[in-house]
């Protein structure tokens, strides 16, 4: 009986000086000093820029930015930290809307073409036309390369690909594409001609 109270008073005492090191490493955490909500964050660059925001609810948390001001953010930047954190920010050109990465492909993204430049993190839509290859063999091949928030879609009776990405990931797409679409001209096949006919 003796025995079996000391073993529990040496178990005790075992458990009081594992838990005591965790509860101090997460007291000094250095994370908690430097992080600072997104928001606040968000409304620094809005200062910064001049641009107006709105968030959806579920925009929370802390940030944590080494090496930089988080109170002074450029918008490309605040766009690398937002997408990092699983936001996108979608600008209309009269507001800047945060949203979950999930919603983004659901707005008004900017449709671009092969010219002008975007921030990398910036959220667009591009349509590529493809010469020689079928645009549908190339879903099952791109689309494990990009997150699952992007959209891809082939359109077969025009042999285009759409894709809804940040622009990084649009541009590296683009570079793929114009590697693989090589070879013969490729004609799709006439969509709708059975419907004309009715």
């Amino acid at each position: 009986m003796k025995s079996h109270a000391c073993i529990a008073s040496h178990v005790c005492a075992v458990l009081a000086l594992l838990s005591a090191p965790q509860v101090q490493a997460q007291s000094a955490s250095p994370a908690s000093k430097d992080s600072v909500p997104i928001a606040q964050v968000i409304a620094s660059t809005a200062k910064k820029t001049g641009k107006k925001f709105l968030l959806e609810p579920r925009v929370t948390g802390d940030v944590t930015v080494i090496g930089l001001d988080p109170n002074g953010l450029d918008y490309p930047t605040l766009l690398s930290v937002l997408q990092l954190h699983g936001f996108v920010a979608i600008d209309d050109g009269k507001y800047v809307r945060v949203v979950p990465d999930s919603y983004a492909r659901q707005l008004s993204a900017p449709v671009i073409t092969g010219d002008g430049s975007y921030a990398s993190a910036e959220y667009v839509t591009r349509v590529f036309k493809l010469k020689n290859a079928p645009a549908a063999m190339f879903v099952p091949i791109l689309r494990p390369l990009l997150p699952q928030h992007a959209h891809m879609v082939a359109l077969p009776c025009k042999n285009m690909l759409l894709l809804a990405d940040t622009y990084a990931n649009v541009t590296r797409m683009e570079k793929i594409v114009n590697i693989l679409d090589t070879g013969e001209p490729y004609q799709p096949e006439k969509c709708g001609a059975a419907t004309k006919a009715d």
